[in-house]
């Protein structure tokens, strides 16, 4: 009996333990990096693959990032961003000769 108590014990951490969702994850949001804007200096336009809640809407899901490492600006490379809203000193200045994108600053990339 103590046996089969024992395995089952074993069988329950196990299950638990073999979660796929790694909780790290949870915070990052799957996006593509189009390329380099016209607008807004070196910064790349990045879109993600499903509507983002607490940004600005855009129909296009697409955004001018501030804050995103060399490394990451390939185009069409697909990368897990954490983000928020920019803070007012790092709003980018931008030019209107393309789409005025809402911008975001990337705290965190993979």
């Amino acid at each position: 009996m103590k046996n089969l108590i024992f395995l089952l014990v074993s069988l329950s951490f196990l299950v638990i333990s073999c979660d796929k969702n790694n909780p790290d994850d949870s915070t990052y949001v799957k996006a593509t990096v189009l390329g380099k804007g016209l607008d807004c200096g070196n910064s790349f336009l990045i879109k993600f693959d499903e509507a983002v809640t607490g940004l600005p809407q855009n129909a296009e899901n697409t955004f001018y990032e501030i804050n995103l490492p060399e490394d990451y600006k390939v185009e069409g490379k697909e990368i897990m961003v954490e983000f928020r809203v920019p803070e007012p000193d790092e709003i980018m200045v931008c030019t209107t000769m393309g789409i005025a994108y809402p911008q975001i600053f990337i705290t965190k990339v993979k």
